[in-house]
């Protein structure tokens, strides 16, 4: 008999929220966030993760994103989570 290489107790679920629902009202801050060449990859892939105080840290280094934007995004995220653990996925 051939034992399994993962054990039901070693599958993770993760949660997340779509990028599209959390800019929404604020494209002007997805397009600065996307035209600013960020240190995370995507395209044609099915789902790619990114930590919310990642996205965050990298939008406060944009040079033509105000303070005000990040503060009004970081409030919505903190709505939703507030300790920021919320993954937020690019792909959709």
């Amino acid at each position: 008999m051939r034992k399994s290489i993962l054990q039901i107790d070693e599958i993770e679920t993760v949660q997340f929220i779509a990028a599209s629902k959390i800019f929404t009202g604020l494209e002007h801050l997805w397009m600065e966030f996307n035209d600013s060449n960020p240190p995370f990859h995507w395209g044609g892939n099915n789902r790619t993760l990114v930590s919310a105080e990642a996205i965050l840290n990298h939008l406060d280094s944009c040079a033509n994103v105000t303070e005000r934007s990040v503060e009004f995004l970081r409030a919505r995220l903190l709505q939703i989570s507030p300790d920021l653990q919320l993954n937020i996925d690019l792909e959709t």
